[in-house]
């Protein structure tokens, strides 16, 4: 009978052990915390958590001293210092609570229920940030659709002051206009917001370096400034 006793006492030991670290790995939302900086569009260090990356969302840089304020990228900081810094949000988890560079990963609310992340993207600061899934991924390719397609923010048309000439790598070597609603008419002919290496080649703008204005759509996936090298 004791050796029953003592069986009965580690299982509940271990039933108690296995639903503690379920409950620490299982995403869920945090209590309300101030918002005490925004980084840029899509990063603010919350108070008691840190530095906060908004999950879905990719806004234009903006403070990467090593790469070029990018069109768009001061309207969209300026955008998410208005909605969120100092005041208090509620923090919401997905299946990974933090990226490589140790920022907390979280979709973010306002006590009147606003969806910080949905709403960057609803009034055009930002694209959906389609490279790793995330639960509210078709929700967020409709919201930049529909910005898109209304010519809300990034997507309308560009501004005198940003209008500028950088250097482009096509064959021609004529110089492109950073005027991103114009280059994703112009290059990105399936519409999805991005612009894929067939479809550099074919627009003759291959390879497209960091500067270029094609390049803010692609994906640069060794980090070397080049695509489609």
């Amino acid at each position: 009978m004791e050796w029953l006793r003592r069986c009965s006492f580690y299982r509940g030991l271990l039933a108690a052990g296995l639903a503690v670290g379920l409950l620490v790995l299982a995403p869920g939302p945090a209590s309300a915390q101030r918002v005490e900086r925004v980084v840029d569009g899509d990063t603010i260090i919350v108070s008691g958590v840190g530095r906060v990356r908004l999950i879905g969302v990719d806004t234009p840089e903006s403070v990467d001293p090593r790469r070029p304020v990018e069109f768009f990228g001061k309207e969209a900081g300026a955008f998410t210092k208005r909605l969120v810094e100092g005041r208090r949000v509620r923090l919401e988890y997905d299946w990974e609570r933090a990226d490589r560079y140790g920022r907390t990963l979280a979709y973010v609310y306002l006590p009147d229920g606003t969806f910080v992340n949905a709403e960057i993207i609803r009034q055009g600061y930002g694209h959906a940030y389609t490279r790793f899934p995330f639960k509210y991924l078709g929700r967020f390719r409709q919201f930049e659709r529909e910005a898109r397609a209304a010519g809300r923010g990034l997507w309308g048309a560009t501004p005198g002051a940003e209008r500028r000439v950088v250097a482009s790598a096509a064959p021609s070597g004529r110089p492109a206009v950073s005027d991103p609603p114009a280059a994703l008419a112009r290059w990105d002919d399936n519409g999805n917001g991005r612009i894929t290496c067939a479809e550099a080649r074919r627009h003759g703008i291959a390879p497209v370096p960091r500067g270029h204005p094609a390049y803010r759509y692609m994906r640069d996936g060794d980090g070397d400034g080049i695509v489609c090298e």
